[in-house]
């Protein structure tokens, strides 16, 4: 291939900060540090500034954060206005979130940053670190706040009002709904935690004194009922009052406490999902630990699930979905970028886009955007299937993973077809032998098919991909694949993939370490907990099972070198160069 030369210093650049600046990554501590180092202290400093002369603020803050998280994940969809474009009413106005506040707040938060690093720190991050700034600075617990969220372009009022869980829930309703967004028993405990400071308005539980299952004249029998006259007489006097606050944590809601949990046990909770902790032995068993214990220990156990609640579906651009993006690509008609080609007319096909192997791709808008800043700075020459190729590699080193040689001067092809990237990309459930023979048609071997798998150590996959492991290996109901670890299958059926229906919930292909560019994932496909049945595939044979163990053996540093230069070779396969193909003005569609 020929060299492109010395790329402009700006080219590597505009690579690099797209990267970081646009969250391409996994979530990670301090993710802005090189895309925005002020981002968290400028948040901080803001904070500091406007809660203490509004302190309510930081209980609000607190739930917008949690009413953010339970619809489509944590992706600032719940700050969304109602447009023309967006077709439909947006989450604000859903009753849950009728009394929310702190969009103001948020904006004045954004508009700091955006002065400082325009285009940078996402509004889901923002809303997430100020939850925990806000609570810190009212003497609450402080939690760690992994960033790299994404901010999502879609919000609905009905989603909002299917998922957030009513102040009217039972029990197992609740854990219902926790479930679904990967939080267990102890978790809801903890979090409803939270009402330990903020007020609510009397809607939202005058039910409970006026009228409780409908009946007129009724009180819950679960609410104190010196408790619920005091609350009659001074606070909610009508059930038409939809105005007065009332504080959920009576004496002490500006002091996050344990003062909640040892009114719930008294029957003082003001909410029927409150009351309704005490009426399982689980959650019941939960709060008496919590009250017998220490402080410090409930805002330690309490900072856990506030962090594991912030990454609920979260949005992340990846440096994962980007190599698997140039995989894809280079595996259909050579390196030249036709996976970006959308179908028009003028392709007389579907393009590889909706080939059932790539309709989980992501990183299209991101490629679209470096494209952009590159035809602003020299139109008309570099390539899209160069970008894909640099920002593949570049994306891996920005998240801590190896560097590899991209030699340039790819030019993009003017065809794609579905059927191509359907008869050319190997799917998850292959055997080594149809891995070897698809490996070798690109001119690649066994140890570059053992390497290049090697990049399952990072990024995600979606359940329809393995479930059949889990619920109908060979075709047969029931029957599990005898190559995936036991406990593995089980736990994966029991916390992730609890249908083989489920199309949607995403699963790390190397658990606990999918942020990480390391060895975890060989070590795991010996332990027969790879997740596809192509990884278990590559312990079937000598080859390469004796490759994957000199890996593991070996050193991280060795890894890295062997992983670059199969990559530096994939790269390579079947590129256009010279007067072959063309240099695309936009990445999705061919010159006319």
């Amino acid at each position: 291939m020929a060299k492109f030369g010395d790329l402009d210093n700006f080219l590597v650049l505009c690579i690099l900060l797209g990267i970081v600046g646009s969250s391409y990554g996994q979530l990670q501590l301090n993710f802005y540090a090189k895309s925005c180092p002020q981002a968290e202290k400028i948040i901080q400093d803001y904070v500091q500034k406007q809660i203490p002369s509004a302190p309510s603020l930081a209980a609000a803050l607190l739930r917008l954060h949690f009413h953010d998280c339970f619809v489509r994940g944590c992706d600032g969809s719940v700050l969304l206005n109602f447009t023309s474009s967006t077709k439909n009413q947006t989450e604000k106005v859903a009753v849950p979130n009728q009394t929310l506040r702190g969009f103001s707040f948020i904006d004045g938060v954004k508009k700091a940053l955006e002065a400082e690093c325009p285009g940078v720190v996402s509004c889901a991050d923002i809303v997430a670190l100020v939850a925990r700034d806000s609570v810190v600075v009212t003497g609450g617990p402080y939690w760690k706040v992994p960033t790299g969220r994404r901010d999502g372009r879609i919000s609905n009022a009905s989603e909002a009002l299917a998922n957030i869980p009513p102040p009217t829930s039972s029990v197992s309703s609740l854990q219902t709904s926790f479930a679904s967004k990967g939080l267990d028993l102890k978790d809801l405990v903890l979090l409803s935690g939270a009402h330990t400071i903020g007020v609510s308005h009397c809607p939202s539980f005058s039910s409970r004194l006026y009228n409780f299952t409908g009946v007129w004249g009724k009180k819950d029998p679960s609410l104190d009922t010196e408790y619920a006259s005091n609350l009659k007489m001074k606070k909610c006097k009508s059930i038409n009052d939809n105005t007065t606050i009332v504080e959920m944590d009576p004496g002490s809601s500006s002091k996050f406490d344990l003062s909640y949990f040892q009114l719930v046990l008294k029957r003082k909770g003001l909410f029927q999902s409150d009351a309704a902790l005490t009426t399982s032995a689980t959650t019941k068993s939960f709060i008496n630990e919590l009250v017998q214990g220490s402080l410090k220990q409930f805002y330690v156990e309490f900072g856990l699930a506030m962090e594991k609640m912030g990454k609920i579906e979260v949005k992340t651009g990846s440096a994962a979905a980007l190599l698997r993006l140039h995989f894809h690509d280079c595996f259909v008609r050579g390196c030249d970028g036709s996976v970006l080609l959308n179908f028009t007319s003028s392709t007389k096909n579907q393009t590889e886009k909706v080939a059932v192997p790539n309709q989980t791709l992501r990183g299209f808008s991101f490629i679209d955007g470096v494209k952009k800043a590159l035809e602003a700075e020299c139109p008309g020459v570099v390539s899209c299937a160069d970008i894909v190729a640099l920002v593949a590699r570049d994306s891996v080193v920005v998240t801590g993973g190896p560097y590899w040689k991209v030699p340039t001067g790819r030019r993009d092809g003017r065809i794609s077809n579905a059927s191509e990237a359907l008869a050319n990309i190997p799917p998850p459930t292959s055997s080594v032998s149809s891995l070897q023979t698809s490996f070798a048609s690109k001119g690649l071997d066994l140890k570059d098919l053992v390497l290049l798998s090697g990049a399952h150590t990072i990024g995600v996959s979606h359940c329809p991909s393995f479930s059949s492991r889990l619920y109908n290996f060979t075709g047969v109901w029931g029957k599990k694949d005898p190559s995936l670890d036991t406990e593995y299958a089980s736990n994966l059926k029991m916390k992730k993939c609890k249908s083989i229906n489920d199309n949607t919930t995403i699963v790390e292909m190397d658990p606990g370490s999918s942020s990480k560019f390391d060895l975890s994932y060989f070590q795991l496909v010996l332990k027969g907990k790879g997740l596809f049945q192509s990884d278990a595939a590559l312990t079937t044979s000598a080859t390469t099972k004796s490759f994957i163990n000199e890996l593991v053996q070996g050193s991280l540093k060795q890894f890295y070198v062997e992983f670059g230069l199969a990559m530096e070779k994939m790269g390579k396969i079947e590129v256009k160069t010279g007067s072959a193909g063309e240099i695309r003005k936009h990445c999705a569609a061919v010159n006319t």
